[in-house]
């Protein structure tokens, strides 16, 4: 609906305007009589790729210790890697406080970890970025087994925010120098996304 994209671009371009504004917008919804904006989780929670994220956590990194959400914002994947003793959440944004969920407010480039955690997550975050090379490279660097998702083969233009769109295996694998672990493909309304697993043992391309 209209709401929601308005709301999810705001989210995307002014998050603290869009955080201010939320309760008032939701109040003013309300009196209206119209449907509530749901929110970017909400309204995704049950999307296959968040779960398909979390499969592959437990397939690749089932006994690790600490894991970083690159790009986390308001998604709530972090709470479903409760086998984690360290559970971290970065954005360059504000990060609304989570219980046992260390936040960290920093452009990740300039993010500088006291240690290499067991397992990073970076979904849906690489199309965004303007240097996706960059990026990757030092997700890479800063786990031992890294999982990203990508929008897979979205035309260019479908998403405006989306600066690289669109992404493939061949994409990827230009942007991490590596060869994945494993790879899959999901699909959510009609749009697929692009899961790829990069482990230690994996090979450079």
């Amino acid at each position: 609906m209209a709401i929601d994209a308005i709301a999810d671009a705001l989210w995307r371009r002014a998050p603290f305007i869009y955080r201010a504004a939320r309760p008032l917008w939701r109040l003013v919804l309300r009196l209206l009589g119209r449907p509530t904006y749901a929110g970017y989780w909400q309204r995704r929670r049950e999307f296959k790729y968040y779960a398909e994220a979390v499969r592959l956590a437990r397939a690749h990194a089932p006994s690790g210790c600490s894991v970083l959400d690159v790009g986390a914002n308001e998604t709530e994947v972090i709470s479903l890697l409760d086998w984690f003793e360290r559970r971290v959440v970065l954005d360059r944004v504000y990060v609304a406080p989570r219980p046992a969920v260390e936040t960290v407010t920093v452009d990740f480039m300039r993010y500088q970890p006291s240690a290499t955690f067991d397992l990073v997550l970076c979904l849906q975050v690489l199309e965004h970025v303007a240097d996706p090379t960059a990026f990757a490279k030092k997700l890479l660097a800063t786990g031992h087994t890294v999982i990203l998702s990508v929008p897979h083969a979205w035309p260019a233009g479908l998403a405006p925010d989306h600066v690289h769109d669109p992404i493939d295996e061949h994409t990827l694998r230009s942007w991490t120098g590596r060869e994945p672990a494993e790879i899959s493909i999901v699909e959510d309304l009609g749009k697929k996304r692009l899961l790829a697993v990069y482990t230690a043992s994996a090979t450079t391309a």
